[in-house]
């Protein structure tokens, strides 16, 4: 068939996708595309046959392939336009998937159809990867442990299961609701919850996946530690933040619950000789910056042997934990007191002053006040299940060596020596006494 219109033969011959022309109800026409996507050597081997000669006997809804073709150009003809979805055969029967538009035109003057096909095969594939990729997600979403939240800019657009139950809310309650409806107002750093967020969720909309451990609060106000995983993931619908929350509450009273026993008595609940050490070179950190002096107090109990030689050490342990709380209320709360071990305590007196004279006073007037509280009568009371009450009155009195020193001066380990060595001074000199190392 020859064209008239030369604009139109161009447009015909130079389209990238297979076009064909149908007159009544077979191809009469075909551009260079079309032979070369059924893979034939020349359009003659499939001109002047219906459409379904270059297709499977079937479509994929199980109709015939001759009866649905007539049906298809029947619409096209009635409506003028008609697209739709067709699996096609090439010359070494292999098979793909077009999207098929039948337009009518005139030619001339004679009405006739123009098909044009366009392989979806790729597209079609990656749609159901998509699709099948979501229904995944989906799944791992709904049955996960942890709870998972999908964010937009208006706020929560969906939570799983888990994620609801974590915050004490129904799926429905979450969705359009921000995320800072579910934090304190201050997180554990000091910083603002809504500042904190923003610069989070910024970060992970642009590309930096966000981990960090964040306060939670529940509907009835309950604060609560979580882990937070945020990043963007791409879904059909698009591209949403995510965030994937587990509820650190346990582990992390676990994990103080390991560092009390890591760095306390477990007995007077003091820092040990472990976090001694730490709080010591604080203090001697701070003391250089700040030009000042701190002291170390060193304390030996003078009669605690006898107590539990006569009553036992269930008893002696109820003295050293009153002696622990009767030298708490001596001391500043930026002070630190150790249990050093048996009963031997130590006292870290930070921040002192400038002048060494000056901060041995300082640390005089808490050693004298330290030595008078924890002289004053013990009255001990040990509890026994289905017995007697036992009840012990006991004077105790304590040895105290003081040492000042600065940062500039010495080690940990010559302080140590400097106030155990004043400490046993003072039991030299007659016990319930203090005495400074010189």
């Amino acid at each position: 068939m020859l064209f008239r219109s030369n604009w139109f033969k161009q447009l015909f011959e130079l389209s990238p996708d297979p076009t064909w022309i149908i007159d009544g109800n077979q191809f009469v026409q075909c551009n260079d595309a079309a032979i070369r996507t059924l893979g034939y050597t020349s359009r003659e081997e499939f001109l002047n046959v219906h459409p379904s000669r270059l297709s499977p006997p079937t479509q994929p809804d199980g109709e015939d392939s001759y009866t649905k073709a007539e049906r298809m150009m029947a619409i096209a003809k009635e409506q003028g336009l008609h697209r739709f979805e067709w699996i096609h055969s090439k010359a070494d029967n292999s098979q793909f998937l077009a999207e098929v538009t039948l337009s009518m035109i005139n030619i001339e003057d004679k009405k006739l159809i123009c098909c044009v096909w366009r392989d979806i095969t790729e597209r079609r594939r990656a749609e159901e990867l998509a699709r099948d990729t979501e229904r995944q997600y989906r799944l791992l979403f709904e049955q996960a442990d942890d709870g998972i939240f999908l964010m937009d800019a208006s706020g929560f657009i969906d939570g799983n299961p888990q994620g609801a139950k974590m915050y004490g809310l129904s799926r429905q309650e979450l969705i359009g609701r921000s995320p800072a409806e579910f934090c304190p107002e201050y997180q554990a750093e000091g910083r603002l919850s809504a500042q904190v967020a923003a610069e989070k969720m910024a970060a992970a909309m642009n590309g930096e996946n966000q981990r960090f451990e964040w306060l939670a609060m529940r509907r009835d106000g309950a604060i609560f530690d979580v882990e937070i995983c945020l990043n963007v993931v791409a879904l059909h619908r698009g591209n949403y933040l995510q965030a994937v929350v587990r509820d650190v509450t346990e582990r992390k009273k676990m994990e103080e619950h390991v560092l009390q026993l890591a760095f306390h008595d477990s007995l007077t609940k003091l820092p040990n000789r472990r976090l001694l050490h730490d709080r010591l070179g604080q203090l001697m950190a701070a003391s250089q910056r700040r030009g000042c002096f701190g002291a170390m107090l060193f304390l030996d109990l003078d009669n605690f042997k006898p107590l539990n030689d006569v009553h036992g050490h269930e008893i002696g342990d109820l003295l050293l934990i009153e002696v622990a709380e009767r030298l708490k209320t001596c001391v500043r709360e930026m002070d630190t007191v150790v249990r050093f071990g048996g009963d031997e305590f130590v006292v870290l007196l930070g921040e002192l002053d400038t002048e060494k004279a000056m901060s041995a006073s300082h640390a005089g007037i808490v050693a004298e006040k330290v030595r008078l509280v924890l002289s004053r009568p013990y009255h001990l009371t040990l509890r026994r299940a289905g017995k007697q009450d036992i009840l012990v009155e006991h004077d105790c009195t304590a040895s105290i060596g003081v040492a000042v020193f600065s940062s500039d001066e010495t080690s940990q380990d010559s302080i140590l020596n400097w106030a155990d060595s004043a400490m046993y001074m003072a039991k030299a000199s007659g016990r319930n006494t203090v005495q400074f190392y010189q």
